[in-house]
Order: structure tokens, then sequence, then C-alpha cells
């Protein structure tokens, strides 16, 4: 079988990340080639899209594998995705990585949106029923879907996807290398020797929770320091990065805030080596590389309690939850986690057992029986999945 996958394969994205994990787990599987066509992200010309699917169309690929997030068509508003001139030329049996699954209404940020004409324009476009099922379920129903969380299958099948072609695929955890100096080389680079360091992990982003971080950090003890360990994915992040900065600046706290900006692999190694607990504490998430990078690593992680990171605690409990938004709560279970070297020890060892039983290659096998049964729905005698509630879609 031979895997045409469509994909990133930027350094600084978590979704090339993921999905490098996955195709290097694939290809030590029996019989399974990957070929990677890498998206070029953001609205291309029709042309690009008309040679893309040439090669992905071409007489050796089996399934083709579509890692699907909204920014890489060029985003959800009416005449700036590309998405669908993409996806009508494919011919192959085609399955999709949901990546997001959140509603038109969470996407556009409407109930927080505070600028009246702001508001008033995203509530006629949530009024188009044809763009809200275009964004939210089209894509998910023309292809076998893989979605990360139980949570996730639910909302598509709630918006009229077919439960038989949606499937849950947690994410893999993966294989980590070995901190050189036991963390002690980012602590001297950082400033942070004699301290207890909590750290936020990944691409900053408005779904981290920085900000309930900030509040909470006043009150905790003086020898704990957070470290943001990452910076802004993008240049549509450096707003809100900046936005952050100036935060930090007027927070009262900032000679206890350290933002360390991109870290390669052997750095990460060393940041979480250097880290007392990480934090997820996260608004929204469907997933995060936020947080199985710090259980590939060993790390007692506290996280808020968000569907995604629940389902994570019904299979192994791993993470420690507080209540998504509660900062008392929040502040509860940090002093408890920072103070308690025993449940620290266990939460340690439970994400150890977590890594191993959701590893890439274990990932791998699961995606490889998807793909199997992509080629057994879309030959010709059998109806493929391209229906919203029992009808023919019309997007």
């Amino acid at each position: 079988m031979k895997v045409g996958m469509y994909t990133t394969v930027g350094e600084r994205c978590g979704i090339a990340a993921y999905t490098n994990s996955l195709i290097n787990a694939l290809r030590s599987l029996p019989d399974t080639e990957v070929e990677v066509v890498p998206i070029e992200e953001g609205r291309q010309p029709k042309e690009h899209y008309i040679e893309v699917a040439k090669r992905l169309n071409a007489g050796d690929i089996d399934v083709v594998h579509v890692q699907h997030e909204h920014s890489f068509w060029g985003g959800i508003l009416p005449g700036h995705s590309a998405y669908w001139e993409f996806r009508y030329l494919i011919k192959k049996p085609i399955v999709l990585t949901a990546h997001t699954t959140y509603t038109a209404e969470e996407m556009l940020r409407y109930r927080t949106e505070r600028r009246p004409l702001k508001k008033l324009a995203k509530w006629l476009l949530l009024r188009n029923r044809s763009w809200v099922d275009g964004v939210q379920i089209a894509p998910f129903i023309t292809a076998i879907t893989i979605v990360h969380t139980e949570e996730a299958r639910q909302q598509l099948i709630e918006r009229g996807a077919d439960p038989k072609f949606v499937h849950v695929v947690p994410a893999g955890v993966p294989e980590v290398i070995a901190a050189a100096t036991g963390g002690e080389a980012f602590r001297r680079r950082f400033g942070l020797n004699g301290f207890r360091v909590i750290t936020i992990f990944g691409y900053i982003a408005p779904n981290k929770g920085y900000e309930l971080t900030l509040k909470l950090l006043p009150s905790l003890p003086e020898d704990v320091k957070l470290v943001i360990a990452g910076g802004p994915r993008n240049a549509a992040m450096e707003p809100y990065f900046a936005q952050l900065r100036n935060i930090i600046e007027s927070s009262g706290v900032k000679d206890r805030v350290v933002i360390t900006g991109y870290l390669r692999d052997e750095e990460v190694a060393e940041a979480m080596a250097a880290s007392s607990v990480v934090l997820a504490p996260h608004t929204e998430a469907t997933g995060s590389y936020s947080v199985t990078i710090p259980l590939a690593y060993g790390k007692a992680v506290l996280t808020s309690d968000l569907a995604c990171f629940r389902e994570i605690t019904q299979r192994i409990a791993c993470l420690e939850l507080f209540r998504a938004g509660d900062i008392e709560d929040f502040r509860q279970h940090l002093l408890q986690l920072l103070n308690d070297k025993a449940r620290r020890a266990t939460l340690e060892r439970r994400a150890k057992e977590y890594a191993e039983r959701y590893s890439w290659h274990c990932i791998a096998e699961r995606t490889r029986t998807i793909y199997e049964e992509a080629l057994r729905v879309y030959a010709p005698v059998t109806r493929r999945p391209y229906t919203l509630s029992g009808k023919r879609a019309s997007f």
C-alpha cells in the first residue's frame, strides 16, 4: 500500500511534527510506503492544486491522507479558502485528519466580540447556512475522517456525519531524546537556578491560558518562576504575542516570567528536565502537542478539564485536572503538585505508561486499518461517504 500524505512540513508547525511522527511509524509497518506532498500554506492559485492533484492521483498512490486545518487553505471567511479547489480534483480514496472541529461560531469568536459592527458582520455570516456547513462539516463528510477525541467525533455526528466514517485515533506520543545536562544548561541560560519552574510549552496562541496563569503567579511562592517555552508560530500570531508581552510587563511579576522563543528538540528536552510541573491551562482545545510532549518526557502535567484532556485521563489517569477558567481551583491544584513530591511521582509514572501504550507505532497500526477501510469504502460497489444526515450533500 502506498499513501500520498498531503501535509505541512515546516519545522515550526505542530501538525507537521505530528504528521512526521506518523509517517516515520507508518514506514516501519510491513507493505506500507508513504510519499509526502507538502501543503503550501494559505490560498494558492488553482494551477498549484492541479499540480498537487496530478501527483496524488498518480497510479502508484493507493490512498490520499490529508492533514486538515482551515488556515492551510487560506482561512474560513467567504472567498478565502481554496480547500474545495483542491478537494474536487482528488480521485483517489481519501482519509482526512481533522485537527480543528470547532463550530463556525467558535472560530469567529462571536460570543467574545465587543466591536458592534464586527459583531453584526459575524452575526450575518453565521446566518448563512451554506457557509456554516461548508466550514464546520462539509470537509469531514467527503472523506473517511480521523479525529483525536470522542468529543470531536460526536460533534461531527451531531452536525450530520455518518458515524461509520468518523474514527477516533488519539495523537501518538513521540519518542524523545535525553536532556544532555538534565536541565542544568536550561536553568543557567534563563536564570532559573534556585527556583521551581512551572512551564507552558508550545507555540504561543490565545487559547493557551497565559493570562489566567499570570493572574495566579503573584499568589504563588516567590521561588516559583513561569517559563513560556515557545514563541509565535508565524506572523499571524505576532500581534497576540505583542499583547501578551504587554500584559507581562504590567503584571507586577515580569521578573518571574521567562519567554524562551522557539526551542530545538534538544532544548525542549532540557526545558522539560528543568520543569517541576508542566501546565496546559487551555481555554479551548481539541488536542494539544503541548500535552503530548510533557507526557513523552514523563512529566507531571496540570491541565484545564477540557474534554480532550478528560479523555486522556479516562485512558490512563496521567494528568491533573482543574476546572477550566477557575483561578482558585487552578491555584489549589498547582500548589498541591508543587508541594507533594509523591503526587508528582505518581503522575510521572503514569505519563510514562501512557507514552508507551499510545506510542506512534500503535497509532500507525490503527491508521493503516483505516486506509484499508477507505479502499473498501471507495470501491465502486460501495456507497461513498458523501452524505449529510442521510442525504447527498450539496456544497
